[in-house]
């Protein structure tokens, strides 16, 4: 077996510099909580040549270097820059072990037939770590704790030929290991500064004298996994969320922040294959409350555009009631579905630019205003249903309707049809009122917005009525009339309010 481990040195920094890469090149540092007491965990390159090293206090490292950026470290940037660590993996292979803390294994197995190498193979699986924002050390060896040591002492890309492992840990420091203090102690009292030495000592020797401690660091030297890869199946969860320096309470500075967490967003759904679905904001108050709310994205989409303006809509539409001062955005991952063309009719949109349009009316319309028509529960001629329109529907109905009867018949109802030219209604939506003279209760004369005449034919009525058990209930009867100014229309008489409105018109 083949293994690759991923490693991120000064994993604080690096998810914090994924959050905010502007900083990237200045003297930054991540401290362990707020205020001048902090504990400094890890320090930029540009900051290390200021003298400020980690273990000092926030107000010491401010003292070395006035100019020095100090952030508090975040549980949500850690979550998401690990999520996104694994997120590179999983996009070569399903089978990945979270280690956490900057640290995930991969298994090559089967992935040989898809690259020249096992060298190119890290360097993609490098490239796709730097793609969703993280600098990743990648190692490949036979086994998790090789693979490790590669990737930690190697920096960069480091392959260990199989079979070759002894010789590259040989010369390796033991402190690599990470052994405790007082084993630490012990070591160096017995000269062995290097995994190599370790390596060559007796495992019953050595637990006789350092106990398990020391049999551990012995197999872990020899290359020994304590247990193998146990690829976990990683829940589909696409979350990045930041914590504000002060509270939000104007949209443009919220939005830009949004704009930040979408693109990482969406580069992580790209990568694994996915679009971006409804979106899920949690916006932590300065009331300390919190304000939950879902973004429905009309056809998935990962343009950010598309999608920060659907958050602006929604915010816009319903403001929070007090400042932010921290928020997460959740992204339900989506697949489009490949649509099967026609060969007899030209090809509709792309999928993708379908969906992109669809997102946009969105934005633009609203959630209520985007969708296709369906048939609603009641006889109420009127009345009409709305359904979320899916990108896979619209494709698919582009597909050619096949007349399934024979051709002789189609022909005859075709000349048929055209002998006795029927006439086609034209809803007037909505009905338009008019004022109806009736005598005999019989529509005499009609006169309103567009017409006026002496009824010459009339057919009716045919009463309709429905809808009795609700408030909304309706009883109508209806005409058929055609007018002396030449007109044909369909005509109704509200029973309840005993009003006259035109629904139609016969072209």
């Amino acid at each position: 077996m083949r293994l690759a481990c991923l490693y991120v040195p000064d994993f604080p920094l690096a998810a914090f510099l994924r959050a905010e890469p502007e900083l990237c090149g200045t003297a930054v540092a991540v401290a362990d909580g707020q205020g001048p007491r902090g504990k400094i965990l890890a320090v930029s390159a540009a900051a290390a040549r200021c003298g400020v090293t980690a273990g000092l206090t926030a107000a010491q490292a401010k003292a070395i270097a006035a100019h020095l950026v100090v952030r508090a470290v975040s549980p949500d940037t850690l979550r998401a820059a690990q999520a996104a660590l694994c997120d590179a993996a999983e996009s070569f292979s399903p089978r990945v072990e979270d280690a956490g803390g900057g640290l995930a294994y991969l298994d090559l197995e089967g992935l040989g037939a898809l690259f020249d190498s096992e060298a190119q193979l890290a360097n993609a699986v490098a490239r796709r770590a730097a793609q969703l924002g993280v600098e990743a050390h990648v190692g490949v060896a036979g086994s998790k704790v090789a693979a490790c040591l590669a990737a930690r002492h190697g920096g960069g890309v480091t392959v260990i030929p199989a079979g070759e492992e002894w010789h590259f840990l040989a010369p390796v420091p033991i402190q690599l290991l990470e052994p405790s203090a007082d084993l630490t102690v012990t070591l160096q009292r017995w000269g062995i500064r290097r995994i190599g030495d370790l390596a060559a000592l007796p495992v019953r020797a050595v637990g006789t004298r350092l106990g398990p401690e020391g049999v551990m660091l012995v197999r872990r030297a020899r290359g020994e996994d304590e247990c193998p890869l146990v690829p976990r199946p990683a829940p589909l969860l696409f979350e990045e969320g930041v914590e504000c320096d002060y509270g939000i309470d104007t949209l443009e500075p919220l939005l830009f922040v949004l704009r930040g967490l979408l693109e990482r967003l969406t580069t992580r759904l790209t990568v694994r294959g996915f679009l971006c679905g409804d979106l899920r904001l949690s916006l932590r108050l300065a009331t300390r409350g919190r304000d939950e709310r879902t973004v429905t994205v009309a056809a998935p989409s990962n343009e950010v555009k598309s999608l920060l303006a659907l958050v602006r809509l929604q915010l816009e539409t319903h403001p929070p009631v007090a400042a932010i001062e921290g928020l997460r955005v959740h992204a339900l991952p989506e697949r489009l579905r490949a649509a099967q063309l026609d060969l007899f009719r030209p090809n509709g949109p792309a999928p993708a630019r379908l969906a992109v349009t669809l997102a946009r009316l969105h934005a633009l319309c609203g959630a209520d205003r985007v969708g296709v028509p369906v048939v609603a529960d009641t006889h109420r001629p009127e009345a009409y249903g709305m359904a979320g329109l899916a990108v896979s529907a619209a494709v698919n109905s582009q597909q050619s309707i096949v007349d399934s009867r024979p051709p002789e018949l189609s022909t005859i109802n075709y000349r048929l049809s055209a002998s006795i030219l029927p006439l086609a209604l034209r809803a007037v939506r909505p009905p338009r009122a008019v004022e109806v003279f009736c005598e005999r209760d019989r529509p005499e004369f009609v006169r309103g917005e567009g017409l006026a005449g002496r009824v010459v034919q009339a057919a009716g009525p045919w009463r309709i009525q429905g809808d009795w058990w609700h408030d909304t209930g309706y009883a109508r009867d209806y005409y058929d009339a055609q007018l002396s100014d030449g007109g044909v229309y369909r005509l109704y008489c509200d029973l309840a309010t005993q009003r006259w409105f035109v629904d139609g018109i016969y072209d």
